[in-house]
């Protein structure tokens, strides 16, 4: 039975609704707010009472903050310009009256600037202004290699002369990008996209014999979209003409590679009324052009922009369903998650590619896997395909989060890989005959690849699982090589980070396979391995890189730097078995491999502050 004193642990805080009203300071700080006016505790113990949030809700409870922000801007304008009148009158003031007034407005800028920086993502009451820096200006300038000089937007969308192709030719690369590379990532509304084509391409005879994809005809048949953004539609649709246009050239000196870079830089008129922060519309558009940009690394960063995607999901609340979730309509429901995963899909692939972290922990993620049932004319077994993909990256991050963590005292790492092991063996034996295209096959080579290879966590291996990554590195490569030949590859950059990392990998278990002095196995017991599957491998592997470096020019170097490690590890082969051989560095250390873009990347940073000074502004404009 609960005493007296115990009662009044039992009945619900009142200062539960307090959170609710938390001020946009500590909003945009995500600290604990408590709710007190007129300036909350975090405010006051930041010195930031007279700015609290909470007193202008109270005397303004019918406006938003931002709009307040705004009042205050305009107030300070006509302070300082009342102070420089008071400056340019013959009268002479005290020197006290005179650091007053140069006092007051610094004060009251910084204070300002300092709730700028916490302001929530909310729909302004105002409309924006000025000629400054936008969030996409800012972001392109350090992703890409030049600042958009002008936005034609600017001006209400005027009539330039822009390299639009004709119709007819616009709706072939439309169907193009549809029937290869969409498949890839089926981010958005396939009905959403021929109502923006429509708009930037008008049918000069709507009731001509056009030939139209089916998925078109379907959308007509439904009600009228609402109007979209003209600068938003021409966008979205120069880029998806863009990315075909690029997909078809295996060479960044090509016609057509010129062509695309042509539709690309006409997209980038309208980059300020797409790349908009903390909007669906604004991650959708980040999308599209980290599609082009894994096409032409040369043009823009994708790691970079991946990253900038990443936040904005995060910051959105993409990587978590919405509860209950039918607060949400459907659509919308599926939209966020299409989008998430998408974001995920690209961030998991990068990283495991260049060795580097991934921007979200798994076990942080709560939104479930799109349906494709919604705005949507795939077939069953289309569907199928794109959630084993899905389910594939899921895995490969499991694996790839898991081994790469320092090994800890009691923790048992024979039984983490066996249990790994079975999941993605399980994955394996629910993939229909019909879904085992060569982009599903390659995923699980790359997942058996992260399984088997020396590893924080296990950083030798035995003789048995060295197999396992040379048949996988092998089984990888091969089709690799098939999809490059037949200009099947759409992520150039990741394609030649993870053709590099195999190849180190195929080195490294042939490696040990033939001298057979692994650490937990007898030179009698090490598989019989040739080194003319070793020429086969290695073959693949550079016609992989040569054939990508023509998009790439880092990639140029990652097949120099590849065809020269290993020759050296041939030379070592060719020599004879010893247990005294070189084995290069870049190869003995896979268990801590890091891509050597990155590594160059670093290193071009280092006289470059300007860049540095750029990726703090839209990492802060990110957060705004």
């Amino acid at each position: 039975m609960a005493t007296e004193a115990e009662a009044p642990r039992r009945r619900p805080p009142l200062r539960i609704s307090q959170v609710l009203s938390a001020c946009s300071f500590c909003k945009g700080r995500k600290l604990k707010c408590d709710g007190v006016t007129p300036a909350c505790g975090s405010c006051l113990r930041f010195g930031r009472s007279a700015t609290c949030s909470l007193s202008a809700r109270a005397s303004h409870a019918n406006r938003d903050y931002p709009t307040h922000l705004q009042q205050r801007i305009e107030r300070l304008q006509s302070q300082v310009a009342r102070i420089r009148a008071q400056d340019a009158q013959p009268e002479v003031a005290t020197q006290a009256q005179s650091q007053a007034a140069d006092a007051t407005p610094e004060s009251s800028v910084d204070a300002l600037v300092a709730d700028i920086a916490a302001l929530p993502a909310l729909t302004s009451s105002y409309p924006l202004t000025g000629d400054g820096s936008t969030f996409s200006t800012v972001l392109l300038g350090v992703a890409g290699q030049t600042v958009p000089a002008r936005d034609a937007q600017d001006n209400g969308i005027p009539a330039v002369e822009l390299p639009l192709p004709e119709r007819d030719a616009a709706l072939k690369l439309a169907k193009h990008y549809l029937a290869r590379v969409y498949p890839r990532l089926p981010f958005f509304s396939i009905q959403g996209f021929w109502v923006q084509f429509d708009q930037v391409f008008p049918a000069e005879e709507p009731a001509a014999a056009t030939e139209l994809p089916p998925s078109a005809s379907l959308g007509r048949l439904r009600a009228a979209a609402p109007p979209v953004d003209i600068g938003y539609s021409r966008f979205t649709v120069l880029l998806v003409l863009a990315i075909s246009s690029s997909s078809l050239s295996q060479s960044a000196d090509s016609i057509v590679s010129r062509q695309a870079q042509r539709l690309f830089d006409a997209a980038l008129e309208y980059h300020k009324a797409a790349i908009l922060p903390h909007t669906i519309v604004g991650v959708q558009s980040l999308l599209f052009l980290i599609q082009y940009a894994t096409l032409n690394p040369s043009v823009l960063d994708a790691w970079y922009l991946i990253g900038v995607g990443m936040r904005n999901c995060i910051d959105l609340g993409l990587h978590q369903d919405p509860r209950p979730t039918d607060s949400i309509s459907s659509s919308l429901l599926e939209t966020r998650r299409r989008l998430w995963w998408s974001m995920y899909s690209f961030d998991r692939s990068m990283s495991i590619g260049c060795g580097r972290p991934t921007e979200i922990a798994d076990p942080m993620i709560k939104a479930e896997l799109p349906c494709f049932r919604i705005e949507s004319a795939a077939t069953e077994e289309d569907v199928q395909g794109y959630l084993q993909r899905y389910r594939a990256l899921q895995l490969q991050s499991r694996i790839y989060e898991a081994l790469n963590k320092p090994p800890k005292a009691g923790v048992d790492a024979s039984a983490i890989v066996s249990d790994l092991r079975f999941e993605l063996q399980s994955w394996q034996s629910h993939n229909p005959q019909e879904h085992s295209q060569l982009p599903v096959e390659t995923e699980w080579h790359m997942g058996m690849m992260l399984l088997h290879r020396p590893c924080r966590l296990v950083p030798e291996r035995t003789l048995a699982e060295y197999r396992h990554l040379w048949d996988a590195a092998v089984g990888f490569v091969t089709l690799y090589r098939q999809l490059v030949d037949s200009n099947g590859i759409f992520y150039v950059q990741i394609a030649c980070e993870k053709a590099y990392w195999t190849g180190l990998a195929i080195l490294h278990s042939f490696w040990k396979l033939y001298h057979g002095h692994s650490g937990s196995g007898r030179h009698d017991e090490a598989p019989a391995v040739r080194q003319v599957d070793l020429w086969k491998a290695l073959q693949h592997v550079m016609a992989i890189l040569r054939v990508l470096s023509e998009r790439w020019d880092k990639g140029r170097l990652l097949a120099q730097r590849f065809e020269a490690v290993s020759e050296r590890v041939m030379e070592s082969v060719e020599r004879g078995r010893s247990e005294h051989a070189a084995l290069p560095d870049e190869v003995a250390q896979l268990s801590r491999y890091v891509s050597l873009t990155s590594i160059w990347a670093a290193e071009d940073g280092v006289n470059h502050q300007q860049d540095v000074e750029l990726r703090e502004m839209v990492a802060t404009m990110a957060n705004c």
